[in-house]
Formats: structure tokens, sequence, C-alpha cells
């Protein structure tokens, strides 16, 4: 790999210094640099230093794309949406459908997230080979270490799930050693992983005061170490380590749903794992524009599929296929909640006072301009009366919620072959659920292999476009080779599809969008940036990805 970008300069770290609009720590910005030689001697270095941590490894992390080191900050979410985009759940307006079959050595989002990684991780390596210099109290010196260890874990649980074998970098290195890494097998990177989230969460607080809000608490790394369990198939480990969250108590499914993802939620108790953001200092850019549709002002960058749509059931808690509640005719009458709330629905939803109209007889924005491919907008992450900075918003990305500790449990205790009762469901998947603002029926399915395909679509629902969670879940269950493939639809045109001729539409009159047409199965794994392999021979490419 590059040594470039692997390593950052070692005679300047960059820091953030507290500005005075704000006195959470999280929000100080990187505006001066220190010579090592003078850093490292007090807890004020080591705390700023550990901003760096946090601003290089989560901040800009594993997932950020794109840019300069500001880009860390400024450009965090762009990855989301294209992860999105990667899976079942939409499409890029402007049909830019990074598919995983599209996915190349040569392709720049996959350089792009190899290299943040790593220059997180050496960021992490640093700090951890310093610290241990600072005269500070012993018990916040190892809340600190458990933190940049839970970052760099967090960041090669990222890696090794997209790219399989990765270089393990524990300690800092010289050129030359950068440049002759090899891929550590898998096995020993999970090894890794478990055994720094185990130990983390042992110093990290259960519970962070409103001042340190966006800091690792010990859910969080436990709750990650239950996701890489989950990967692993270690179904009763997995299951014993989300019921160590659940045991801590300090996390509750809220009432709420769609305010969980705007600014009025970010303080829920539901949330285990968010990204801090502060709008004009380090603002969510993403949210008030380009998830907002055309229709009223936004960019509509992401296009939900008719068939993430039809996955939302009905508020009986029965599939549309079997509900008698289902109306095809009213299709968007009586359904989960959850819908109304994640999705703009078109002569149905309305937003800001202004009926969603995609349809291109009824409107010149929509689909007919081409800025709303399905003519179902993403809704969930927009507020409403936001008159804020558009691209400077203080909405949270949020990362982990309460909501998928109780349904991985469920899962965990379901795959690992554990008797599943009414009284389980009821503290799981019931209590997601039956939050004050759903009421979606609850599940009584007990047996295994029918409740297997609820807990899986209740996933699908309840995390639409929340960071890489359904791209995962297709990866881990191994159905993205099914689910990526064939038609994908947007909103119904007509009811005479056989002589409809203004756009392509299916047999039931649906826009038709797009054809993945494979999804193999090297494509589980991401490549090896060629550019990465271009420095080091010594890593060598993923199976079936031949140089571009």
């Amino acid at each position: 790999m590059k040594s470039h970008k692997l390593l950052i300069i070692l005679s300047t770290i960059i820091i953030g210094l507290f500005t005075t609009a704000c006195e959470d720590w999280l929000d100080e910005q990187p505006l001066d640099q220190l010579s090592l030689d003078t850093f490292w001697a007090t807890e004020d270095d080591a705390t700023l230093a550990l901003v760096g941590v946090y601003k290089y490894g989560v901040w800009g992390g594993p997932i950020g794309i794109r840019g300069d080191p500001l880009d860390d900050v400024l450009g965090h979410n762009h990855c989301v949406w294209r992860l999105m985009i990667m899976s079942d759940e939409g499409t890029h307006k402007a049909g830019r459908d990074d598919r995983p079959i599209l996915i190349t050595p040569t392709q720049g989002f996959i350089s792009e997230n190899w290299e943040r990684a790593y220059r997180g991780i050496h960021k992490a390596n640093v700090f951890l080979a310093n610290i241990g210099a600072v005269e500070m109290d012993a018990a916040k010196k190892a809340q600190y270490i458990a933190e940049a260890r839970f970052i760099r874990a967090y960041t090669y649980f990222i890696i090794t799930q997209w790219w399989g074998d990765v270089p393990l970098v524990k300690d800092e290195l010289s050129v030359q050693e950068a440049n002759e890494l090899t891929r550590t097998p898998q096995a020993d990177v999970v090894s890794f992983i478990l055994t720094e989230l185990t130990e983390a969460a042992a110093d990290l607080p259960a519970v962070r005061p409103a001042s340190e809000k966006g800091r690792i608490s010990k859910s969080a790394a436990l709750a990650y170490k239950g996701r890489l369990l989950m990967a692993e198939q270690r179904w009763s480990e997995a299951a014993a380590t989300y019921k160590e969250v659940m045991d801590l108590g300090v996390h509750a499914i809220d009432s709420r749903f769609k305010e969980l993802f705007e600014v009025s939620g970010e303080s829920s108790s539901e949330i285990v794992f968010s990204i801090d953001r502060t709008a004009s200092i380090a603002g969510n850019s993403e949210y008030q524009v380009w998830y907002h549709s055309t229709s009223y002002g936004g960019y509509s960058v992401i296009n939900i599929f008719q068939e993430t749509v039809d996955a939302f059931g009905m508020i009986d808690g029965l599939p549309i296929g079997t509900s008698p509640l289902y109306d095809p005719d009213n299709p968007f009458e009586n359904r989960d909640p959850r819908l109304y709330a994640s999705v703009l629905l078109p002569d149905y939803s309305v937003w800001r006072g202004q009926l969603h109209t995609p349809h291109p007889d009824k409107s010149d924005i929509g689909v007919k301009a081409g800025a709303g491919r399905t003519g179902y907008g993403l809704k969930k992450f927009t507020t409403e009366d936001y008159d804020g900075e558009a691209f400077s918003s203080s909405a949270d990305y949020i990362y982990l919620r309460y909501s998928e500790v109780l349904l991985s449990y469920l899962e965990s205790k379901l795959e690992a072959g554990d008797g599943i009762t009414q009284a389980l469901l009821d503290q799981t998947i019931n209590e997601v659920r039956g939050r004050e603002s759903l009421g979606v029926a609850p599940v009584t399915e007990t047996d295994p292999n029918l409740l297997r395909e609820i807990v899986r679509n209740e996933r699908r629902v309840e995390f639409l476009g929340e960071p890489g969670i359904r791209l995962w879940d297709l990866n881990r269950w191994k159905i993205a080779h099914t689910a990526l493939r064939g038609e994908f639809h947007g909103i119904k045109l007509t009811d005479n599809p056989s002589t409809y001729t203004d756009y392509k539409v299916d047999e039931n009159g649906h826009l038709f969008v797009v054809d993945r047409q494979s999804f193999e199965d090297h494509n589980y794994l991401w490549p090896i940036p060629l550019s990465e392999i271009d420095v080091n021979p010594n890593l060598v490419q993923n199976p079936g990805y031949a140089a571009d």
C-alpha cells in the first residue's frame, strides 16, 4: 500500500482546538499543529490527540470518502448513500449505480475507503504508542486508551467485512515496513478485533453525560462485538454479548421513530452509537439537501425501489401479500407507520404542505425530469420544518440503535437453536414494533423457519437507509447473489401496461428502473485497490478481480 497514504507524517499531528462557539470537546476543529517534540506531556495533550483519533477514525473513518482531511469531517456521509444503492434499498437519481458487479480494483470508491481506513488506523496506533508517556489520572488514561482501541477495532471490523484478509497493523511502521506488508488471514483479524472490543468495553463507561455526546460507550463496544460474532455465525456468543448490553439497563426503545433521525431525537437513550454534528462547525451536509426530494428544493439523491416499499407490511403485522387489510387500489392505506416515516409516497405523502406528485403526467419534477428515478423519495432523515443552513445541520449520523441490539439478540437466539418463546418475542421484536408511534401488531410466530423471514424483513424496514446495515445483512446471510439480481421498479404509472409507451413499465404498470444483471460469488468481497498492489505486490488480489 502507498506509504504516504498509510503513514501520516510523524513529525506533526493535526489536532483540534477548543472553539469559543461550543464547549463539547468533540466539536473541536483541526485549527493548529503541534510538534511531537513538545507533545504528549499533559492530559490536555492526550485529550487533543484523542480528538484527532475520533476525527480520522470515526468522523472521517473507514466509510467516509473523497477529498482532503477536511472532507473527512464535512463529507463523511457520502458513503452511506453509496452503500444504499449497492444494496436493494434504492438507486441514485442519475443512475450512479455502484453495483458490486461494477466495483473494480481501480474504482475510486474502493481505493479512497481503503486509504482512509488505514489513515485512521495509523492515527490510533500513534495515539496508543504515545499515551503511556502522559502524566494523568490512571482511570481516565485507561478510558482514553479504550476509546482509541475501539476506533481501531471498529475500523478493522468494517474493512475485514468488505475485503476479508487485510494487513493487520498494530504499531507504527517505517515506510519500508509499510510497503512490505502482507494480508493477514481474516480469522486472525477477527480474533484481534474481538479481543480489542472486549478489553475496551471493560474500561468504557456505561453512561456518558450530555457534554460527552458522541464519545464511545461500553454499549457500543459490546454491540459491535455482537455484530462481528453474528458475521462469524458464533450465535450463542453473539446472544450473550447482546444480553450484556441489555443488562446494562441504559438503553430503551424510544416511543418515537421519525424523530430519532432529527435533532429532536439525538439524545434518545435508544441511540447506542452516533457521530455528533454541530451546525456551522462540523455540520451534517447530507440530510437537508441531498436526501430531500427535488419537489421540496432538495436533490433527490436517493430513490427508493418499489420492492423496498413492498417490504413494509400492514398495521396488523402481516405482509401485504397475506393481510386482509391490503387494498391494491389504495396500496398505502393501513401500512406499517414506518413506511410513512421513511418514504415519500406518490400522491399520498404531504411534506411541507405539498402533496408528493412524482408521476410524469402530474409534475415536471419527479420522474419526468430524472430527479426521482423511482418516484419514491427518502423521507426518513429529513426534517420537515428545518429552516437552518442546508449543508450544515446539527442532525447526528446514527450508526447503531438499541432496536438493532434487540433484533440481533433475537436472531442470534434463533440461529443458536434456543427455544423461541412469546416472552422472548415480546422482549425483542415486539418491543420494537410496539413503540407508541407505531403500534404494529405483535409477532406470535415461534417456528424458527417462519420466524427467520419475519426477523430478516423486520431489519429491512426498521433500518432502511441506516449506514451499511442492509448490505451487511445481505452479505452475511449470503443472499446477495439472489437479492441483488433481477429487475427493480418504481411507482405505478399505468393501469394499462400493454398499451402504455411513455416509459418502460412491467406487466403491472410499474416503472422499470434497473436490471442488475448478476452478482457473482467473488462480489461478496471487494477488490484490493490496484494502486496499493502497484506499490506493494505482496498484497495479493481477491479472487475474481482482474486488473482494469
